[in-house]
């Protein structure tokens, strides 16, 4: 008992399964939409569904059961007949119920390899809008990052624009001058502000350092308001995210999404000869194509044999009531009468024309297999492809980034400690920018790639 008691509540207190955003990894998700996404679903009652069929084609037809009574009596040698029974049972050709039973279950295995397939395709579906989201996660962090760095760039102009500005208002003799009655106003009631700073140097052309620190300034707060504005974009494009995954998952569409800050790209043989041949193996759209045919080719044998003759077998029982003007010993006695019976398709138009269709049918689902198996060395080629583009692609921004980081440390203390080459520091950090939201772009590209091989392999 008390075993019992310590399994049960071991039960009540543990985690509740997908109750924590922190544990829906990607599998965890992929499990949510296998149960809960609505096509899936479809897809998988359209299957159940479809074996149902094979007990209702597989099955006798329905006897038939005749009753008569006649009204008046029909007076016989043996007696008065009253009525009668009739039973009659149809039999198609032997291996009819056969071949239409293997049709059904064959048309049934098409309808779970469609949904086999719809779930490869909700379930790439899924990781690639996942690694969106991962992607602009990442392109958010860099863009913070970004931003703080140009903060700070901006914090050194405002700083020496203050420097250039408070230098020009102290005398320049021999340093006893204090500044007019005016310049005093003005300095207490702008303070160290920044914009008042800016303005103190547009009014001064005389300074000419001044002028270009400012213009400095301003392009690179032009720098920061398109980043400020990726980011507010970035974030916005990130909640439209969240809300096409939970649509696939079936759930609220604000539900949150935890994204990891990493993402492990699996070790992937993707130039292995023999995995297409596995790809036509295990593919749903292959399994199906070829359930297509194997039903086919039960239909034809189902149309030959409903070509062939139709046997039924049956009884006649007839009640009969005594004669009193009859003495023979039969008199009152019901009768029965076994039957026989024969369907002769003897209208041979129309059964040659429905052989004729199905035999069309098998090879309209040879030629859909082969059109398949086309269609998947495509898709199979350009995934591949892409799967090499995002190695080289990556192997090159990582070795340029190192670069770009060093010869943008360099010129920002260039530029700290001369003010030059303000225009080459801004195009460094455009390039650091571009080539570490490359980096990221490029890895979610391989795992898109990834997960385009894994559709095809069905291998979930």
């Amino acid at each position: 008992m008390k075993s019992i008691l310590k399994i049960l509540f071991i039960i009540i207190w543990l985690p509740i399964p997908f109750s924590s955003t922190a544990q829906e990894n990607l599998d965890t998700l992929l499990q949510i939409a296998a149960r809960n996404n609505p096509d899936l679903k479809s897809k998988f009652n359209k299957y159940m569904a479809d074996l149902q069929k094979a007990p209702q084609i597989g099955s006798l037809p329905d006897p038939d059961i005749t009753f008569g009574f006649f009204i008046k009596p029909m007076e016989l040698m043996e007696g008065n007949q009253l009525g009668q029974i009739q039973f009659m049972q149809m039999f198609p050709w032997f291996g009819t119920l056969k071949a239409s039973k293997d049709e059904a279950s064959a048309m049934a295995l098409s309808s779970f390899e469609l949904f086999m397939a719809e779930k490869e395709v909700i379930f790439y579906t899924v990781r690639t809008n996942y690694y969106q989201l991962y992607l602009n996660q990442k392109q958010i962090q860099v863009y913070d990052t970004t931003l703080v760095l140009l903060r700070s760039i901006e914090q050194l102009l405002l700083t020496r624009l203050k420097t250039i500005n408070t230098g020009s208002t102290n005398p320049q003799s021999n340093g006893s001058q204090m500044p007019n009655n005016s310049d005093q106003r003005n300095n207490s009631m702008n303070g160290n502000q920044n914009n008042q700073q800016v303005k103190t140097s547009m009014n001064n052309p005389t300074m000419a350092g001044s002028s270009t620190v400012f213009s400095d300034l301003l392009r690179l707060q032009i720098e920061i308001k398109e980043l400020e504005d990726n980011i507010a974009f970035m974030k916005d494009q990130k909640q439209m995210l969240i809300i096409q995954l939970n649509m696939y998952l079936n759930r609220l569409p604000k539900s949150e999404i935890y994204v990891p800050t990493s993402l492990e790209i699996p070790a992937f043989d993707y130039l292995n000869p023999a995995l297409f041949d596995s790809i036509k193996v295990n593919n749903p759209m292959m399994k199906m194509n070829k359930a297509d045919i194997l039903a086919a080719q039960k239909g034809v044998q189902m149309k030959k044999k409903m070509s062939y003759p139709m046997v039924g077998l049956g009884i006649n029982y007839m009640l009969i009531n005594k004669n009193p003007m009859n003495t023979s010993e039969m008199n009152g006695k019901d009768m029965v009468m076994p039957m026989i019976t024969m369907k002769l398709p003897i209208y041979r138009k129309k059964y040659s024309a429905s052989i004729k269709e199905a035999e069309l049918l098998e090879n309209l689902a040879n030629e859909q297999l082969n059109n398949t198996e086309n269609m998947l060395y495509m898709e199979y080629l350009g995934y591949q492809f892409a799967l090499k583009d995002a190695e080289r692609k990556l192997s090159l921004y990582q070795d340029v980034v190192s670069l770009t980081q060093k010869s943008f440390d360099l010129l920002s203390v260039q530029y700290a400690s001369s003010g030059a080459d303000f225009d080459a520091l801004i195009r460094s950090y455009r390039q650091l920018l571009d080539y570490k939201l490359n980096i990221t772009q490029v890895q979610v590209d391989k795992l898109s790639a990834i997960a385009g091989m894994q559709k095809l392999l069905s291998k979930n």
